[in-house]
């Protein structure tokens, strides 16, 4: 594989995830599904079936910038970014069991992720630099 060079972001943000937990699933899989696309986040249950983690390090979004090259995947990246974004937000849907094995898979919607999807949100004052920066044109 190619190794990219990552041009840093450098502007604020913040990065949260949520997932569901579902009664046939193991709440430990799932954080790993999590951790496996976005680095340096420690989700923890915010209720007793849902976990949601949040950070400010760009860095956790590597992997997933990486992922979106090399699947050359930008163009649906973007649309998805654009097409999600309200205010100073914007999110994508991410299959939880690609995500176990490593591999980013975006959903279009959350039904397509059969377990439930890991939703990664973001928020930023700078959020059309950031889908420029992540999925550029």
């Amino acid at each position: 594989m190619i190794e990219l060079k990552i041009k840093p972001f450098n502007l604020p943000l913040k990065i949260t995830v949520e997932a569901q937990v579902n009664p046939s699933e193991d709440a430990n899989k799932v954080k790993i599904a999590i951790q496996k696309l976005i680095k340096l986040i420690e989700p923890n249950f915010s209720q007793k079936d849902k976990i949601v983690a949040s950070t400010e390090d760009e860095k956790s979004l590597y992997l997933i910038y990486e992922q979106i090259r090399a699947k050359q995947i930008l163009a649906v990246a973007r649309r998805l970014l654009f097409k999600n974004m309200a205010q100073d937000n914007t999110y994508l849907i991410l299959n939880k069991q690609a995500a176990f094995i490593g591999s980013l898979n975006i959903c279009e919607e959350e039904g397509e992720s059969p377990l439930g999807p890991i939703k990664l949100i973001i928020q930023s004052s700078y959020i059309n630099e950031f889908i420029d920066w992540l999925a550029p044109s």
